[in-house]
């Protein structure tokens, strides 16, 4: 590889075709594709006092815990010395004494030791490694970038499949002492959603990380967490011998308790040493970020790193809506040979799709306003998360002042950002087969030995989605909500009776549902929602976790202080539940009123029945796994947060995830005699629990305890599970609602289907869907 210093001058980058095309053909020109920069000379980026202290902060707790350290590591060792060779040797039964301290001794310095034999290698999984020989455009394009940026090549140069840019370095303990390069990673999920000139931006920002020299001690702070996280929050054969230990007579392990209060001490100890270097550390972060941006500002101009900032935010979004697309079909053996294609589709409907989404301007703002270039702050809104202590990246708002403090206008080069990369189909094929790898959807029953094109995978996620989606003159009647159909045998049998005796007044059947279609729908579940968000309002409250801004609020066309809004739980509680048994009560007018239209029908009365009992039996799973993902989701925050934990939540975690585990043994119980109706993508007569749970259930968890690759098993299942089940809930719904529309035309109007309506029911992409599009979680009333 050249040094960035190099002589001669850079070489010209040839012309490319535009985004799509293979990029194999001869170029019938040369040009340069490098964006040109801001005019005249800039000055260097200099580091602002601010910085220099967290740097100062940084260093001071890392000597602080290195000193801390030592001392403990020196104070363990001596008192085995004290031990073992100057310790007088009690006779007789003191001997066991003596025997205890020296166990107890040894073992807590092989406590503190272990920690200096922690590694974390490097994980290249989903990152391809490219060199100049595979991609002379893309390293013609860095080299010009370094020389301007004045930083050395990166060691290596990746490409991720995901919508990010990152500094990567290696993390060995000689990486400490010796200078090593550090290896630049390129996502092609942002590369799709770039022009020139922002990917320039991107990647100056990155350079500018390259050239600081405060990334060292981002290295030393790496370190440091590993040796304390190993002592801190890792459990091993230390632990287990311990334990062991302390399971015998008490003479023999009252050395093993007094070790085991002395350990959780330390262990108290330094995990508030570990909080706080990273939060010095995570403050230090911040402010490299601001400098970083000033280097992208320097190179690329203030617009072109903003810019790039929203286009990023929107390709998030784009890419998660592709994923869960991709996921779904991926679940009956499709899979696609350009998932980017995927996620550009996706991109060009976002503001569409986003701008359907309930409070989308609240929520969604800066990403459904198009960016204007200029001085003007574009991340000015409300929306706008306020920086956290423990996020290592402020917020847009405070990065684009940041870049525009000073603004700098420099031209725009709006040619796509994939134009620096060669034979394009090849490397988004072999980045596509690596999305499926690194996601886990070879997990999902089927390896994606075979891609098809993208426009056969994108015709079958649109089939799917297609037939989840529920039309605007349904209001949101069924969603987040179980149906309630009633006893569906006795009610045909009802009907039946009616029918053969002359008494089954149909009129009637049809008037019971009028008041809940139509404008009178639309009224009804405006109200529902007025008290969801009331009730959540009130549960927010009383848990103070949202505080009014004055005072008092208008709460119900009143003044309201806070105790006066919570005073009134019960009424809104009690309003709420009554909404919901009489939208429970209009599901079995429903089911009465269209088996009655189908008489003349007997094939759609059949089909009525058996979608009716289907939906009924999958929605019960749905509802039982439901309840079970809270408790699943709440464990493993916990357990992610490095908390210890005591007696009575270790028994509470086992009751859960023996509790996730007999569900799963129903649902494949429940799923194995039922016959699934006719779904797109769903064969007739396929084996429906081998469809929800490909790798049957997980085995028991093994008698010496509770491993981690059990749990992340049973939990991936559990995911995966719940997933397939909502999916095939609102596949079958939506045909159910198709049905009702061909049995009685009148009684809705002709209407459009939502646009992306179903994005929050693709399968495994459940809550990502609700999120990206801004649904609202599953209520705690009964909800799927």
């Amino acid at each position: 590889m050249v040094e960035a210093n190099r002589s001669e001058p850079p070489a010209e980058l040839p012309s490319t075709p535009q985004r799509g095309d293979a990029g194999d053909a001869p170029a019938p020109e040369k040009r340069d594709i490098y964006p040109a920069g801001p005019d005249g000379a800039l000055p260097p980026v200099q580091a602002t006092p601010g910085y220099r202290l967290r740097v100062v902060l940084v260093l001071a707790s890392l000597l602080s815990f290195v000193a801390l350290y030592l001392a403990l590591l020196a104070a363990s060792g001596y008192l085995v010395y004290l031990t073992v060779v100057e310790m007088r040797w009690l006779p007789g039964k003191g001997v066991i004494l003596n025997l205890g301290a020296i166990a107890g001794s040894g073992m807590l310095f092989l406590f503190l030791l272990k920690g200096l034999f922690h590694s974390r290698p490097f994980s290249s999984e989903g990152l391809v490694e490219v060199t100049e020989q595979d991609q002379p455009r893309l390293f013609a394009f860095l080299r010009r970038l370094c020389e301007d940026a004045g930083s050395r090549l990166p060691g290596k140069v990746y490409l991720s499949h995901d919508v990010n840019a990152a500094v990567s370095y290696p993390r060995s303990l000689l990486s400490l002492i010796w200078p090593v390069r550090k290896d630049l990673v390129v996502g092609l999920g942002l590369v799709s959603a770039l022009d020139l000139s922002e990917l320039k931006a991107v990647l100056a920002h990155e350079f500018g990380h390259f050239s600081q020299a405060s990334m060292k001690l981002g290295q030393y702070v790496y370190v440091a967490n590993g040796v304390v996280a190993d002592i801190v929050f890792g459990r091993d054969a230390w632990d287990r011998a311990l334990n062991q230990w302390r399971s015998v007579d008490i003479r023999l392990s009252f050395p093993a308790w007094i070790l085991s209060g002395v350990v959780w001490v330390l262990r108290k100890l330094l995990e508030l040493v570990f909080r706080a270097i990273n939060l010095a550390n995570l403050s230090l972060a911040r402010q490299m970020e601001f400098n970083a941006d000033l280097h992208a500002v320097r190179l690329a101009g203030s617009d072109a790193i903003v810019s790039g900032l929203w286009k990023a935010e929107r390709a998030a979004l784009a890419y998660r809506d592709a994923l869960g697309g991709l996921a779904s079909v991926a679940e009956h053996g499709k899979f696609s040979e350009d998932v980017f294609a995927h996620m550009e589709r996706s991109l060009a409907q976002l503001d569409a799709r986003l701008g359907k989404a309930p409070d989308a301007r609240e929520r969604f703002g800066p990403i459904l306003a198009r960016y204007e270039p200029g001085p003007a702050l574009h991340f000015t809104s409300p929306a706008e998360r306020v920086s956290s202590l423990w996020a290592s990246h402020p917020p847009n708002h405070e990065r684009e002042a940041n870049a525009k403090r000073v603004y700098v206008a420099a031209p725009a080069d709006r040619r796509p950002a994939f134009e620096l990369f060669v034979k394009r189909k090849a490397l988004r094929k072999r980045m596509s087969r690596v999305v499926y790898e690194a996601l886990g959807y070879e997990a999902l029953g089927r390896r994606p030995r075979e891609l098809l094109p993208a426009e056969e995978i994108a015709a079958l996620v649109e089939e799917e989605r297609g037939e989840m989606r529920q039309a605007e003159h349904y209001h949101g009647l069924y969603e987040n909500r179980v149906l309630d159909p009633g006893d569906i045998d006795a009610g045909a049998a009802a009907l039946d009776a009616d029918a053969a005796s002359g008494a089954l007044d149909r009129g009637a059947l049809r008037a019971a549902v009028l008041p809940f279609t139509g404008d009178a729908l639309k009224e009804r579940m405006a109200r529902l929602d007025k008290l969801r968000g009331e009730r959540d309002l009130i549960e927010a409250l009383t848990a103070d976790r949202v505080r009014l801004k004055g005072k008092t609020a208008d709460f119900r066309g009143a003044a309201r202080s806070r105790d006066g809004i919570i005073a009134l739980a019960e009424e809104v509680q009690r309003e709420l539940k009554a909404e919901l048994a009489a939208l429970a009560e209009a599901d079995q007018a429903f089911f009465r009123h269209f088996y009655a239209c189908s008489a003349d029908d007997p094939a759609a009365r059949a089909e009525l029945v058996e979608r009716t009992r289907f939906l009924v039996t999958i929605q019960k799973l749905v509802v039982r796994h439901n309840a079970l993902e809270e408790a699943l989701d709440s464990v493993c925050r916990r357990l992610q947060h490095g908390t210890e934990l005591n007696e009575h939540e270790f028994r509470r975690l086992t009751g859960v995830l023996d509790a996730a585990r007999s569900a799963l043994v129903e649902t494949v119980d429940a799923t194995k005699p039922l016959s699934p109706p006719k779904l797109a993508l769903l064969k007739r007569g396929t084996l429906l629990h081998r469809f929800v749970l490909p790798d049957g259930v997980v085995a028991p968890p093994p008698e010496g305890g509770i491993s981690g690759a059990w749990m992340n098993e049973l939990l991936q299942q559990h995911a995966g599970a719940l997933g397939r089940l909502r999916k095939l809930h609102f596949k079958n719904l939506g045909q159910l609602l198709a049905l009702t529309e061909r049995l009685d035309p009148a009684l809705f109007p002709a209407q459009e289907p939502r646009e992306g309506a179903p994005d929050e029911r693709d399968g495994n992409s459940a809550a990502a869907g609700r999120e990206a599009v801004g649904m609202p979680q599953a209520r705690k009333e009964e909800s799927l």
